[in-house]
């Protein structure tokens, strides 16, 4: 076992139970707080806090007892928010881990850092809390994109991309907590992430690549764990009966080749996000299509109660004990 940071405090990592890889309470970008009509008011931030509250309570309904979310500051991460579903538990009931890191577009402010300087502040919100709110990070997020094809020049995005993930390996290996990774799976990123985290000499085991589902290619996905990587299958947006077929068949397809114990579910959903504008209906059963429509395909196709719990429960809880292994070494 090993201890893993949730908004609540650290909890061991045997009490994750079923746990969903990739979520977000809210989204949006870095900032977002300060935009009028968004959360502004502390009648809208009392609206946004309930809506997560009743998507936890939903999912937990569901059999789900953990949600990953995987919000760096740029991609509008919200301690006070944290803070009020941490209060709120005894309604919901669910553990929520959250994380350091960065999303697609390195802001400019770490343009002039080190990899060390880097690992080190994503070391202090693991170690000490983030932003004064005593809520330490327990993963670090990363995301590699279509940004990762312009690599000329000295400021170009994948210059950038790949000074953060050397500092998020360094900052893993030191703390403990595991590295999960936004990809784009049609570029195949997932790969020379790897790559690179094996040249810092990480634990793969450690890693997740995360939207693999976005592919069907399954050598390539085969490629991610038999390097020792989980492959998170962390889209899932619609209870569509061909789109649950779709994108429950790649999970079949890793369970199928051995891999059921490095394959990790999730959504990529938002509670109370705002990409593109602020969606006025409610989304309780925002984080409820993997256990209630993907989970239910894979048992009638197949998939044993072992599967099913190592792709919820078992594959993450390693994710965090290799991660803590590295750091006792």
């Amino acid at each position: 076992m090993s201890q893993v940071n949730t908004i609540r405090g650290p909890i061991d990592s045997a009490d994750l139970g079923r746990t969903l890889s990739h979520e977000h309470l809210t989204n949006g970008s870095g900032g977002m707080e300060h935009t009028p009509g968004l959360m502004d008011t502390p009648t809208r931030r009392q609206e946004i806090v309930d809506r997560c509250v009743e998507a936890l309570a939903r999912v937990r309904q569901s059999g789900i007892d953990s949600v990953i979310d995987l919000t760096p500051f740029d991609l509008g991460r919200q301690m006070w928010l944290f803070q009020a579903v941490a209060a709120r538990h005894a309604e919901h009931g669910v553990n929520v881990v959250c994380a350091t890191g960065v999303y697609r577009w390195v802001p400019s402010v770490y343009f002039g850092w080190t990899e060390d300087e880097v690992a080190a502040h994503f070391t202090r919100e693991i170690t000490e809390g983030i932003e004064g709110s005593g809520i330490k990070a327990g993963i670090i997020k990363l995301a590699w994109d279509l940004e990762a094809r312009l690599d000329e020049g000295r400021f170009a995005p994948r210059v950038h991309l790949e000074k953060m993930a050397r500092g998020a390996a360094r900052a893993a290996k030191a703390t403990g907590v595991p590295i999960s990774c936004h990809t784009l799976a049609t570029d195949a990123l997932g790969t020379p992430l790897l790559d690179l985290f094996e040249s810092e000499g990480l634990d793969l085991r450690a890693v997740t690549i995360g939207h693999s589902n976005d592919t069907t290619d399954m050598a390539y996905l085969t490629s991610l764990a038999k390097r020792g990587a989980t492959v998170g299958l962390d889209r899932f947006f619609s209870p569509d009966p061909a789109y649950v077929e779709a994108r429950s068949q790649i999970a079949l397809g890793l369970v199928q080749a051995g891999y059921a114990e490095q394959t990790c579910l999730g959504h990529d959903g938002s509670a109370a996000g705002f990409w593109g504008r602020w969606n006025p209906d409610r989304r309780p059963d925002v984080w409820t299509l993997v256990p209630d429509h993907e989970v239910p395909w894979l048992r009638s196709h197949g998939a044993s109660d072992a599967n099913i719990d190592a792709l919820l429960s078992r594959s993450i809880r390693a994710t965090f004990e290799a991660a803590a292994g590295m750091a006792r070494r």
